[in-house]
C-alpha cells in the first residue's frame, strides 16, 4: 500500500491502524451499568471511558506519542529526527506493550466488578477490550518493522558524529 508515496509495509499498517483504533477506543465507553425499570420505575444506563482512570490517561499518552511518531515518519520523511535511542520497531512494540499493560491495570483495579442479575448488569464494556487488542496490534506491528530499514536520522549530539579525519601534518617551513 501507498500513502504519501511511501509504500507502507505490513508492520506499518498494523502500527497504524492500531493506534488509530486506539484512540478511537479512548472514548468508547469501558466500563457500564445499567437497570432496566420495574413496577413504574424508569430504567437508567450509563457508562464510563478510558480517561475516567490515571491508566487510562497513560494508554491514551502512548497512543498520542505512537502517532506523532509514526505521523512523522510516514508524512514527513524529510523532517530529520533526532536519533532516538532505539530504532523505530522497538520504541512501537514497547508503546504496544504499554497501551495493552495500561488497558489490564484500568481493568484491574479501575473496574470495581461485574455482575448482573433480574433488571441489571455491570461490567466491563466493548471499549476496553478494543483498547487491548489495539495496543496489542501496535506490539505485533512493531514485532513485524524488525525487517524493515531504519529512517536516516541526525545525530543526537556532537559525540555521535563521526570522528573528522585528522588534520594533515603541516608542510615542512621552507629551507630546511
Amino acid at each position: 500500500m501507498n500513502v504519501a508515496g511511501k509504500k507502507l509495509s505490513n508492520g506499518d499498517i498494523a502500527v497504524g491502524a492500531g493506534l488509530i483504533v486506539g484512540l478511537i477506543s479512548v472514548f468508547l465507553p469501558w466500563y457500564s451499568a445499567s437497570f432496566s425499570g420495574e413496577a413504574g420505575f424508569a430504567g437508567f444506563s450509563t457508562s464510563v471511558g478510558g480517561l475516567s482512570y490515571w491508566s487510562g490517561w497513560f494508554f491514551f499518552l502512548a497512543v498520542i506519542v505512537g502517532i506523532a511518531l509514526f505521523a512523522l515518519r510516514t508524512f514527513a520523511p524529510t523532517v530529520a529526527l533526532p536519533a532516538m535511542p532505539l530504532d523505530d520497531a522497538m520504541i512501537y512494540m514497547i508503546l504496544g506493550a504499554v497501551m495493552v499493560v495500561m488497558a489490564v491495570l484500568w481493568l484491574i483495579a479501575g473496574a470495581p466488578g461485574g455482575s448482573s442479575g433480574p433488571g441489571y448488569s455491570v461490567g466491563i464494556s466493548f471499549g476496553l477490550i478494543i483498547g487491548i487488542v489495539a495496543g496489542a496490534a501496535v506490539l505485533a506491528g512493531g514485532f513485524l518493522k524488525r525487517s524493515d530499514p531504519q529512517p536516516v536520522v541526525k545525530p543526537l549530539s556532537s559525540y555521535q558524529t563521526p570522528s573528522a579525519p585528522p588534520p594533515s601534518a603541516p608542510p615542512p617551513p621552507p629551507g630546511v
